[in-house]
């Protein structure tokens, strides 16, 4: 009798257009049986269309769900590993700067025999590490630095912002600032124009002897470690 009950009412619920799943919700009873008592009725083409767009809503509130969780769970990594970088790098000394800014001169600076002492980078925290390099590991004055912006012409009337930012950023004179360059790359726009200030050059004024020892320790570290059993590194907890 009791089933009997429960198949009128989940027709009733049908008809009203609810979905299978609300009816066996309601009436605490498998879907599979609401679907069997249910199969003859046809919903009206309204509330299809509503059941759809319900559902449709419910896949997008459960994606928001997942990605916020997602971002938490990001964000307690990144805090995590912040914690291990404290812990790893309490300070930088005078050695440990100049072995930093040798490798970010291998990776990002000019190392033509024929160009000037440079390095390129559009990440203002690497020019700043690299201009505490040039003048605490070299002895290098900062009068002899020589920014330089290059950036796309889209940004041409961006022109002071984009020099006043660089000269604050860096601490410079902006009288050492070499004339911004704008090239030619179309008229792409990009979704993070007003907060891009292109790639910054940091040239060396009669830096030719500079670049002769900073390259001769680049080839001297390649030499030495040419013939580096790595296996042996791993062992002795060196990655």
């Amino acid at each position: 009798m009791a089933k009997s009950v429960e198949r009128i009412q989940a027709i009733r619920l049908r008809r009203s257009g609810k979905s299978i799943k609300e009816i066996s919700k309601e009436l605490h009873v498998s879907a599979g049986s609401v679907s069997i008592w249910t199969r003859d009725i046809v919903l009206t083409v309204r509330q299809r269309k509503f059941l759809q767009d319900r559902q449709i809503a419910s896949g997008h509130k459960g994606r928001m769900m997942g990605m916020e969780a997602n971002k938490k769970k990001k964000e307690i990594r990144i805090a995590i590993a912040k914690k291990e970088a404290e812990k790893k790098v309490k300070s930088l000394s005078k050695q440990e700067l100049f072995w930093v800014g040798l490798g970010l001169y291998w990776g990002e600076g000019v190392k033509a025999a024929s160009s000037s002492t440079a390095i390129v980078n559009s990440d203002p925290r690497v020019i700043k590490v690299m201009i505490r390099w040039f003048t605490e590991c070299w002895d290098l004055h900062k009068t002899r630095l020589q920014p330089r912006v290059y950036i796309s012409d889209l940004h041409r009337d961006r022109e002071e912002e984009i020099s006043r930012y660089w000269v604050k950023t860096l601490d410079l004179p902006r009288t050492q600032f070499r004339q911004m360059v704008f090239l030619d790359k179309g008229k792409k726009i990009y979704e993070n124009r007003n907060v891009y200030y292109g790639v910054l050059t940091l040239r060396i004024e009669k830096g030719g002897d500079l670049k002769y020892k900073i390259l001769a320790c680049i080839d001297r570290i390649a030499d030495v470690t040419k013939n580096v059993d790595v296996a042996q590194l791993v062992r002795a907890g060196v990655s």
